[in-house]
């Protein structure tokens, strides 16, 4: 079963990072502007999505066109805004720590716009994908419980990639995950669980201990980041968005970095039906992996 080694792995929630620039006026633009408002009127109705302390509005956003930040600060009601030198060159979706505080640093609006067709993500999506990074290290202190030695993504998506039995494997655990997200589905979550145990117990038997400490780590920072963004998006634009976007692939092992995205979120959809509950008494301290066993081995 997949477990975290434990040191320091410095700064994690890195995400998307992208080249081009665009011109801004100083201060807020207003198109900016909403989409922190659609992050505050969705979390008056998602509230912390049930972890323990979570609050995007929490985090200053910085809306970056490579060479200066808007940076905002929302969190009491009232918009902040100050400027400063881009902390990133290029665009970049990801956080930074300024000294103690973390904040969340997305591509200005008017740009973003230019590339959202490649990316499929809405802003707002993004800001609460990378608000719960900055959440996970600050709340919960993720960065310190990671070993330094960990494997990139990258690096680790290209070894998985690159070997037939692995990735067959792997593609077995997200179809068993996928029941999940079918419209028609009447399977039993502990049956599911049961399954995907085995699987994964058959898999993990096949990896390195280098390769399974890094898929636990990305399957549960950027597979629980992107359940958390899936669920705004859901409540932004409904069910059909919401399936389109982020349950009609998630059980395709596809090339690449995003299939830990995926089954770290059908992860999560899981432990839902187990334990609705589940999220309460979880802080980044155990793999989903080992989280889903508690649940079936009782």
């Amino acid at each position: 079963m997949k477990k975290l080694g434990l040191t320091i792995y410095g700064l994690v929630g890195v995400g998307l990072i992208l080249s081009g620039f665009a011109t801004t006026e100083k201060g807020l633009k207003e198109n900016n502007r909403t989409e922190l408002d659609r992050v505050v009127s969705d979390y008056e109705e998602l509230g912390d999505m049930g972890f323990k302390g979570y609050r995007p509005m929490d985090y200053k956003v910085a809306f970056s066109n490579g060479e200066k930040d808007i940076v905002v600060d929302y969190g009491d009601g009232d918009y902040k805004v100050s400027e400063r030198k881009a902390v990133y060159g290029g665009l970049v979706g990801s956080i930074y720590k300024n000294e103690t505080e973390y904040e969340v640093v997305v591509p200005e609006y008017d740009t973003w716009i230019t590339l959202q067709g490649a990316s499929g993500e809405q802003l707002s999506a993004v800001i609460w994908h990378e608000s719960f990074h900055a959440y996970q290290n600050d709340y919960c202190r993720l960065e310190e419980s990671i070993d330094s030695k960990v494997l990139s993504e990258t690096e680790l998506a290209e070894l998985i990639d690159n070997d037939a039995e692995k990735k067959s494997l792997y593609q077995k655990e997200l179809q068993i995950l996928g029941e999940l997200t079918k419209e028609d589905s009447t399977c039993d979550a502990e049956e599911i669980a049961l399954e995907y145990i085995s699987a994964s117990e058959e898999r993990d038997a096949v990896l390195t201990d280098e390769e399974n400490r890094a898929e636990a780590l990305y399957e549960m920072m950027e597979g629980s980041a992107y359940y958390v963004e899936s669920k705004a998006v859901s409540h932004e634009n409904g069910e059909a968005v919401y399936r389109k976007n982020y349950l009609n692939n998630a059980s395709e092992c596809a090339n690449g970095n995003a299939k830990y995205y995926h089954h770290g979120m059908l992860e999560c959809m899981l432990l839902d039906q187990l334990d609705p509950e589940w999220k309460a008494s979880y802080s980044f301290d155990r793999t989903l992996d080992e989280v889903i066993a508690e649940y079936v081995t009782k």
